[in-house]
């Protein structure tokens, strides 16, 4: 229609007064759905309508293009597309911090820590009843309250692994509720594109379809991490994790399927993929369920285990107060009721006592010599004193003493051994000057020249032993003749020395009492004095080996140097506990040499490989054969078979391979019904075996208590006190960083929320003045069709009229 003529320009103001009430129309969506969640505001695109070109008589013959009005051309959401994106990627990264620390946080309730009813209260408080044993042996009250605390600690074990298998659990349902949720989505979302395509080709930009699209993927992306891709057409795909899951209208439904031997664990598949979550909410329950908890889980099931394995250890080599019972168990057996297939091979320990061997040949001095000191034993006041000999006799033989100019070492070399017998330092002038270890041994000091007759009683192992005197010569020959071989008496400088053998448990002449029925002691002034003795408790490694020669071994390549002139068997486990290799090791109190799987290996000897001479697996008593050939004692192609064969001699423990160990520790049921038996002496050895020396030694706690702080758990680096300051001490430092980066999400969530919401949210001061500046420019269009009728009127009815 031209726009000159009065019908054009009513068409002008009719085309404005639509712009306008469209425009208002829109105001008021925005205005009605400003509490909508997720809503947009929308705005109205305004636009020219074409214009039209004419000559006319006032132009003065020149063509001018004359506007035709306005249109409304669209309808635009007002939303930014880069703000949404981070929008999505924040709350991503927020649902996965918040669901670790309140999970973290719960597993940190769990622990106790501190309180008194925690597992480090319940550690302490068994710990604190060894030690109470310790100070009364024969309280049966200390020994109920051990086998107490014990079971309460144990307990307290089982009752957190239970807790945690439950959270486990719970999460695993989680996720099958997750992944349902999600699909849930998908489909919506799959739908409104189809639906937001049908009305893109029918109208304009479906704007309320696409709001609630976008306010589907936010509820996504607190899921997991997700990718849009948007295309022309309106449409978009969607990836999530690692999988594209929706293209347009179609989308692939995520299965929750369960995998054998997971213990019904679901996992997320898309086809026949498996599909990973990255972040969100499905990352942090994925992460708790399979690293988080297990870890802990792990954990406990470690500090069971060597709790178990390392008191049962100690524990069997020891006697109980009558000296009658001993090889018994404090915890229960946790050995693997299941074939070889099914089980990890935790622990070898060696049938052999490496502190006793055949013959102790080979004493090495700590010190370092670069030359030949040249030693004369006649210069020094050495004695050997053995109970099987007739007297002591002095120890003087220098080629029994040797330099080793390769190792720059002076070592005895006694071919009769120091087994049987104690090399005593009369003066304290040599053993220590040369740096051999001693021991401080007590003994009877008496002036020659004031013995006097006397008599003198002693009872040992159930015999009496009655030694009457009348002169120094009696007193030395009928102590040599007549104490049963537990004292050996010798001359010296015009002093008698009355000396303890090996017959007496650990030398230790407070053993004995004298009973000195005359006085004569106490009148002849004897005096007690400490000496020093050549300590062999320790015995280096070429005693074992018979050769001085230096030898490997190494765990997965790792090689170990083994020096037998100098090492000895806790030198040989230092070593292979500083590989680092997942492989520890650890001598028993009665001298078994112990190999264990550590963390790091998964607690199963089986995935190293341990390789060496034959002869040195044989010393440590893993096995019966000991040529000079290198062989592998064992690696991962070694079949249950062959470790059955091989280690036939070697005591084994194989446990399950699942977590949850903790659930088979309990403490022996003899004990718990009778806890007079336990076991607190370890003995002392005497004519290669071991005898209970009374009910007043505690050794069987010293021992175990001392694990306390021994570094034997988490790959050797830790002791148990440690090891469990350390699980709090994760605990806390993992819910503290999450705390931090969950407010750290969630600030940065809340200030691009905050943006977000600006751009796109519904401003009710701005809408009113939408809404009088459409209203007014719809008044002043109306106006103008007012006054094109009046135009029209006067041209009608008026125009050519005189």
């Amino acid at each position: 229609m031209c726009a000159m003529t009065l019908n054009g320009l009513l068409n002008t103001g009719l085309l404005g007064v639509y712009t306008n009430k469209i425009a208002m129309s829109v105001v008021a969506h925005n205005i009605s759905n400003s509490n909508t969640q997720g809503f947009s505001r929308q705005s109205p695109v305004i636009v020219t309508t074409n214009p039209i070109n004419l000559t006319t008589i006032g132009s003065g013959g020149a063509a001018l293009s004359f506007g035709t009005g306005s249109t409304v051309s669209d309808i635009q959401r007002v939303r930014d597309e880069f703000l949404d994106l981070q929008f999505r990627e924040t709350s991503s990264r927020l649902n996965y911090w918040e669901n670790i620390y309140s999970n973290v946080h719960y597993i940190e309730q769990l622990f106790g820590e501190p309180g008194e009813t925690g597992l480090r209260n319940m550690y302490d408080s068994y710990w604190a009843s060894i030690e109470e044993l310790k100070t009364d042996p024969s309280n049966e009250a200390a020994k109920t309250q051990v086998v107490s605390r014990a079971e309460e600690l144990i307990t307290t074990m089982k009752d957190l692994n239970y807790r945690l298998e439950e959270l486990n659990s719970d999460i695993n349902s989680e996720i099958k509720i997750r992944i349902d949720e999600i699909n849930g989505y998908l489909k919506r979302i799959a739908d409104l594109n189809q639906k937001i395509l049908t009305s893109s080709s029918i109208s304009g930009s479906p704007n309320d379809l696409l709001d609630e699209r976008d306010r589907l993927l936010d509820k996504l992306s607190e899921l997991s991490n997700i990718r849009i891709t948007n295309h022309s057409n309106g449409q978009i795909s969607l990836s999530m994790g690692d999988k594209v899951v929706l293209n347009g209208s179609s989308y692939q439904e995520i299965k929750s399927l369960t995998i054998a031997e997971t213990n019904d664990e679901y996992y997320p598949y898309v086809g026949n993929n498996p599909l990973t979550f990255n972040d969100g909410k499905m990352s942090a329950l994925f992460e708790l369920r399979d690293e988080i908890i297990p870890s802990y889980q792990q954990q406990l099931d470690e500090l069971g285990l060597y709790l178990v394995d390392t008191t049962n250890l100690i524990y069997k080599e020891g006697w109980d107060s009558t000296g009658t019972i001993t090889g018994a168990n404090f915890f229960s057996d946790i050995s693997t009721q299941r074939g070889f297939e099914d089980s990890r091979l935790f622990r070898i320990a060696g049938n052999s006592d490496v502190f006793h061997p055949d013959t102790i040949q080979y004493v090495t001095s700590h010190n370092s010599f670069y030359s030949d000191p040249s030693i004369d034993l006649n210069n020094f006041d050495l004695y050997s004193v053995d109970y099987s000999a007739t007297s002591p006799s002095k120890y003087a033989d220098n080629t029994l003493i040797k330099y080793d100019s390769t190792n720059n070492a002076i070592y005895f070399d006694d071919p009769s051994g120091f087994q049987d017998k104690l090399l005593v330092d009369i003066k304290g002038d040599f053993l220590r000057e040369y740096g051999f270890s001693t021991k401080e041994i007590d003994a009877y000091k008496i002036d020659s020249a004031k013995v006097i007759p006397g008599n003198l009683e002693f009872e040992m192992s159930g015999a009496n032993y009655n030694i009457n005197f009348s002169n120094a010569a009696d007193l030395v020959s009928n102590i040599n003749s007549g104490s049963g071989g537990y004292l050996k008496a010798e001359e010296i400088d015009g002093f008698i020395y009355i000396l303890p053998t090996t017959k007496i448990p650990d030398a230790d002449l407070d053993t004995i009492v004298l009973n000195d029925i005359d006085g004569s002691l106490s009148q002849m002034e004897a005096q007690k004095v400490t000496l020093d003795a050549l300590d062999t408790s320790q015995p280096t490694l070429n005693n074992l080996l018979g050769s001085n020669e230096k030898i490997e071994m190494s765990i997965n390549g790792i090689k170990i140097e083994i020096n037998p002139l100098k090492d000895t068997v806790y030198d040989l486990a230092d070593n292979i506990n500083a590989t680092n290799t997942g492989v520890t090791a650890s001598v028993t109190p009665q001298g078994s040499f112990v190999l264990r799987a550590g963390n790091l290996i998964n607690f199963d000897l089986q995935n190293v490989t341990i390789k060496g001479p034959e002869k040195l697996f044989k010393a440590l008593g893993f096995i019966e054969d000991g040529t000079d050939n290198i062989v592998t004692l064992i690696s991962p192609d070694t079949s249950p078979e062959q470790i059955d064969e091989k280690f036939s001699e070697a005591d084994l423990l194989r446990i399950d391979k699942e977590l949850g160990i903790v659930n088979q520790i309990t403490v022996s049921s003899n004990l718990k019904e009778n806890p007079s038996l336990l076991a607190t002496d370890l003995g002392y050895y005497y004519d290669t075996n071991y005898s209970p020396t009374g009910a007043g030694n505690v050794e069987v706690w010293d021992e175990i208590s001392k694990m306390y702080d021994n570094s034997v758990l988490d790959n050797g680096r830790v002791g148990f006190s440690n090891f469990l300051g350390n699980i709090v001490t994760d605990i806390g430092v993992k819910g503290e960083t999450a705390d931090k980066m969950r407010l750290n999400s969630e600030m940065l969530n809340s200030e691009i929320s905050l943006e977000k919401e600006r751009v796109m949210g519904v401003s009710i001061d701005e809408e009113m003045t939408n809404l009088v500046k459409y209203q007014q420019a719809f008044n002043a269009s109306a106006r103008v069709i007012t006054a094109v009728n009046q135009m029209m009127e006067t041209v009608i009815n008026n125009l050519g009229v005189v």
